[in-house]
């Protein structure tokens, strides 16, 4: 079997192909790629068996077939040659050689029979998007989502289609965000459905060019296809926890300061923070908040006070200041707007406009006597 291939298309596509592999796994097959070979070009492919990613790119080809190629070593060897065609070898035995100006270079790869399927999309609904709002979608949402591998179902981003509204939720136990986007009425689509934030971040990768878009639903997969490119993912089945039932309705003290001078000043706090809790401290008053933290373990400790509006009782709260950094970086006003209750309530932020409202929800901590 021969085939040539640009280096720079196929170096570009093993990037993008090797942010699915998965760093540890005890199936070897699935550090590979598959090439596809066809007479009009090459289907490349990786997976997790979570999450299919296929990129087909054209090139010369002499003769078809299909084999598995270790992806570490196929990329290091592409990032260190120069531009121009590679010529690829594969004997009977799956021994691939690669024929560059430079030299030679011999590899083994794996049949192709041992590789996962592509997966199946059968009766699937179809859900038209713009980029733009999809990309808004995930940069408001996936940021909360939670890395903990024992809460599958936080792990991804619910997205709800009603009639007229597109609304995605995230939240790791810690935060939550919902962010509702009004659409045009019409879509064939109404339900819900949770997809891993893996798949989220590999499709917001690709937005940057792209004007609309159709996202495939099926009952256990969704699939995205852009230009070359074609997604799959499977559905995370685990039932979502019940979001609206966790928003306050009654927090009736309300904060507004601006974004940027309180993230500067948590920034800078909480680098005196313990290590552990990242521990700060919010006390406010009518027209002054001030940050602080102290670390009795190290001595240290850190305090600045910023000016502010604030409705109600003085109010001393605690954050884990890692998260209260995430939370504000990712609020879209210059002066936000915030609504608290008592020290151990949930603090909502708010924002919203004639198409769009996000709340974001972040659960305080104790503070240590």
């Amino acid at each position: 079997m021969f085939f040539s291939i640009d280096k720079t298309k196929l170096q570009s596509s093993l990037i993008q192909l090797n942010k699915v592999i998965p760093t540890r796994s005890t199936l070897p097959i699935i550090s590979c790629v598959l090439f596809d070979i066809r007479k009009d070009g090459i289907e490349l492919r990786a997976t997790d068996l979570e999450i299919t990613l296929s990129i087909f790119v054209n090139s010369e080809i002499k003769e078809t077939g299909m084999i598995a190629i270790p992806i570490k070593t196929l990329l290091d060897i592409t990032q260190e040659l120069d531009e121009g065609d590679l010529s690829f070898e594969i004997t009977d035995i799956g021994k691939i050689i690669i024929n560059t100006h430079y030299g030679k270079y011999t590899i083994m790869g794996k049949q192709a029979d041992e590789f996962p399927a592509i997966p199946t999309i059968d009766q699937a609904n179809e859900l038209l998007l713009k980029s733009d709002d999809l990309t808004e979608m995930i940069d408001n949402t996936v940021y909360a989502v939670s890395k903990d591998e024992m809460k599958p179902a936080l792990q991804g981003v619910l997205l709800q289609v009603k009639e007229n509204q597109l609304i995605t939720v995230a939240t790791d136990g810690h935060r939550l965000v919902r962010y509702i986007k009004d659409q045009a009425k019409g879509q064939a689509f109404e339900g819900q459905v949770v997809m891993p934030s893996k798949f989220l971040s590999l499709i917001r990768n690709q937005l940057s060019n792209i004007k609309d878009l159709a996202l495939k639903i099926s009952e256990n997969h969704v699939q995205i296809s852009f230009d070359d490119t074609t997604i799959y993912s499977r559905i995370i089945k685990q039932r979502f926890p019940d979001y609206e039932s966790v928003i306050p309705q009654d927090n009736d003290k309300k904060l507004v300061v601006n974004k940027n001078e309180l993230l500067s000043s948590v920034k800078r706090v909480s680098i005196f923070s313990n290590k552990s809790t990242r521990q700060i401290s919010l006390s406010i008053t009518k027209d002054s908040l001030t940050i602080s933290t102290e670390d009795p373990e190290n001595i240290t400790t850190g305090k600045e006070t910023i000016a502010c509006v604030y409705e109600g009782e003085p109010l001393l709260i605690g954050y884990n200041a890692q998260y209260l950094k995430e939370v504000l970086a990712h609020q879209k006003d210059d002066d936000i707007n915030v609504k608290l209750k008592t020290p151990v309530s949930a603090t909502i932020f708010t924002h919203k406009t004639k198409k769009e409202n996000i709340v974001t929800l972040l659960m305080p901590i104790r503070i240590n006597d």
